[in-house]
């Protein structure tokens, strides 16, 4: 009787799973990672406004990292933990934190402050349009860099941010999935002899308020950062 009762209470759970599972999906529209944006101008998949894109999610926590470019919000809003971004001020030269740093990506606000403790005196962490901002080349010229994990949801967006900030002339270094080493988008929009990359084993993000989650398969792109090595493999 007893193995009876265990055996549906098996089904049935496996059936509240299955129930779950078929209905986890979300609405993409612009990505908002550490840094989600909060512009208006194109930063949907494919630059129509008002577009909307179903995107099944896949694993425990979701598709955060996929080179596919799409998906879904419930994946994108992800928050850098403090030590994610200690580890990375440990290995960009010591001087980059007495000039100033703009992280033009804000999402909830708190990134700047992370940075700001990891060393950095100067952080610009406002809630403005990046497409918009990047073109004020007076404020771009002032800064030493751009450090931050930004959007990149939506085919195209990795794309439009490179090209920006190459077109802006400001050095950066942005948290983005390993597979863009790979990928001819970055052969094709930067100078090979100019980019870097720091490799963590893990990048540590986080929902607005919960619990820290360790992600692998990313890597901080640097561009004209002058690092002493092209690589780096960091904890």
């Amino acid at each position: 009787m007893k193995n009876a009762m265990r055996r549906k209470r098996r089904r049935e759970d496996e059936g509240a799973r299955r129930a779950a599972a078929a209905t986890a999906t979300a609405t993409v529209t612009t990505m908002r990672s550490d840094t989600g944006d909060d512009e208006d101008d194109g930063g949907s998949a494919s630059d129509g406004a008002g577009e909307i894109e179903r995107v099944e999610r896949t694993g425990a926590y979701g598709s955060y990292g996929s080179t596919s470019g799409a998906m879904s919000i419930e994946d994108d809003e992800w928050a850098t933990a403090q030590r994610t971004w200690d580890a990375l001020a440990a290995a960009l030269p010591a001087s980059l934190r007495e000039g100033k740093v703009w992280m033009p990506f804000f999402y909830d606000g708190d990134a700047g402050k992370r940075l700001r403790q990891s060393g950095f005196k100067k952080v610009v962490h406002k809630k403005q349009d990046f497409f918009e901002r990047v073109r004020d080349s007076v404020f771009v010229k002032s800064c030493a860099c751009v450090v931050d994990n930004p959007p990149y949801t939506g085919k195209g967006m990795k794309e439009r941010i490179l090209k920006a900030l190459k077109g802006a002339g400001v050095p950066f270094c942005l948290l983005l999935p390993l597979g863009v080493l790979h990928s001819a988008m970055v052969r094709e929009i930067l100078d090979t002899e100019h980019v870097q990359v720091i490799i963590p084993r893990k990048c540590y993000v986080m929902k607005k308020g919960g619990t820290e989650v360790p992600f692998r398969y990313l890597c901080w792109l640097c561009y004209r950062m002058c690092l002493e090595r092209d690589l780096y493999l960091i904890d």
